[in-house]
């Protein structure tokens, strides 16, 4: 029988979190297609690489307190994303087709992926600790450049199995 502790560590906040942003990101892939989805992942590699080693940084920073400046960060990270995603979506030509159980089992691997490329942005690019802290559980496991190299291989191995 489960004790009453086994189902509050079950459905921890951080359970509860991922699930959402999994269904966020399952409903994006499904309304807006999945070259759309794959596009924005493919975006987030070299977007996070320019994030990381732009210069001007903290000269941008305009916004003052802890949630401002995580805003102020996020927005200058899509202003590398979004370009990004536009040029690539131009040429990913993924046909739209949910077609019965394996366009639904492709389509929850892509918001598998996504799910695993947000759990990476908060830990590589911009701390959202203002928006939720994640336990001692989940950040072990991706502390330390070996575990974060192959954190950013799950959705590369993703998206080419699926």
């Amino acid at each position: 029988m489960l004790s009453l502790s086994k189902v509050e560590s079950l459905f921890s906040s951080d359970i509860i979190f991922l699930v959402s942003l999994f269904i966020l990101f399952l409903a994006y892939a499904m309304y807006f297609g999945k070259g759309r989805i794959v596009s924005v992942m493919l975006a987030f590699y070299p977007a996070a690489l320019l994030y990381n080693n732009f210069p001007f940084l903290n000269k941008l920073l305009f916004l003052h307190g802890a949630s401002l400046v995580t805003l102020n960060k996020v927005l200058i990270f899509l202003i590398f994303l979004l370009p990004l995603n536009i040029i690539i979506n131009k040429y990913i030509f993924v046909p739209l087709e949910f077609s019965g159980g394996t366009g639904m089992l492709r389509t929850a691997g892509f918001a598998l992926a996504s799910l695993v490329l947000f759990v990476l942005f908060t830990y590589t690019v911009v701390n959202l600790d203002t928006i939720h802290n994640f336990s001692p559980t989940i950040d072990a496991l991706f502390k330390g450049s070996d575990r974060i190299f192959y954190a950013n291989l799950i959705p590369l191995v993703l998206l080419a199995s699926l």
